[in-house]
């Protein structure tokens, strides 16, 4: 009886929490027609079944520092243990439903975190495709900004703010040749298969920049920084601000600009 009643607890709340769109060309989520196999939800629904769903936040060490969905667990995708860290969370035929969630909309890994726990066999697997950007928005209480909960908005960085600090290649070339310029590549070692041919380049992964940025480093420089593609760049903007760095910029579209 008991194991007939937690089977149907738990199709009732999948019932509650899976909200499935017939048509995968929902405007707004251009990857769900991509990967058709995985079930999303809403995040109204997500806030609904909260308390019983296990949430993994699948991005890197940079972006869950900045700001995450409260409860969430830490498990990159990136990792090659991903899987088995993920079985470490939760057994594969436990009836709480696994969401897996990124930056939203235009995000792939929470796509690909779902289906590769399908793959291993995890069953009630889902993606929160809206991400984080949509959630915070939502529901800042359940939302932690730079170590602080609730999530303070007026602390979140504006598009607009961002898009400020992108300058053009031209314009990126011309600063680095600058006498305070320090131009920094942000990426990791896996990643640099192009190294652009910019002047004072130091090669130093966003995660032990941090640390110097922490210490004051380059605050005296003309700091010139870019990525793979231009995302990153956006949770080390949060860093830069809250330790007092002005004189930063970020090359548009990373190093696909470069190609």
């Amino acid at each position: 009886m008991k194991k007939f009643l937690k089977r149907v607890l738990a199709v009732a709340a999948l019932g509650v929490l899976v909200s499935v769109s017939a048509s995968f060309a929902e405007e707004g989520f251009p990857l769900r027609a991509k990967f058709p196999k995985v079930k999303y939800v809403t995040t109204e629904a997500l806030n609904r079944d909260y308390a019983q769903a296990v949430i993994v936040d699948v991005r890197s060490d940079l972006e869950y520092s900045v700001i995450h969905i409260n409860k969430a667990l830490h498990i990159p995708i990136a990792q090659a243990t991903f899987v088995k860290d993920l079985e470490k969370a939760r057994s594969k035929e436990n009836g709480k439903p696994a969401v897996f969630y990124c930056n939203g909309h235009s995000c792939a890994k929470a796509y690909e975190a779902a289906e590769q726990a399908m793959q291993a066999g995890f069953k009630n697997v889902f993606a929160y495709d809206a991400g984080i950007h949509d959630w915070v928005k939502m529901h800042p209480e359940k939302t932690t900004l730079m170590g602080v909960t609730p999530a303070p908005k007026n602390k979140l960085i504006s598009g607009e703010a961002l898009a400020k600090k992108k300058i053009s290649l031209g314009e990126f070339k011309k600063k680095a040749e600058g006498p305070k310029a320090v131009v920094v590549d942000i990426r990791e070692p896996f990643q640099r298969k192009v190294i652009p041919p910019f002047p004072k380049l130091r090669n130093i992964p966003s995660d032990r920049l941090l640390s110097l940025l922490e210490k004051g480093e380059f605050k005296n420089n003309d700091l010139l920084i870019f990525d793979a593609v231009g995302k990153q760049v956006e949770w080390l903007q949060y860093y830069l601000e809250k330790n007092g760095y002005s004189n930063y910029s970020f090359l548009k579209d990373g190093v696909l600009s470069v190609k």
